[in-house]
């Protein structure tokens, strides 16, 4: 997901977004907790880069408004 993607978006839908990613990862930490292999292993470090992507943008979105 590119910056210029999420800066587009509105605050509920990063907010939706963020929802999304969050279960997601937790449920690839979860597969690899049970001691399956994921079919790519880059899933979980791209998802923690695209939920910190969402965070700062929507950080910099609040110290807008203000």
């Amino acid at each position: 997901m590119k910056p210029s993607e999420i800066r587009e978006m509105g605050m509920d839908e990063i907010n939706e977004k963020l929802r999304e990613l969050r279960l997601e990862l937790a449920k690839e930490r979860g597969v690899l907790t049970m001691g399956a292999s994921t079919e790519n292993p880059m899933v979980i470090r791209n998802l923690r880069r695209d939920i910190a992507r969402l965070l700062t943008i929507r950080k910099e979105k609040l110290k807008e408004k203000r």
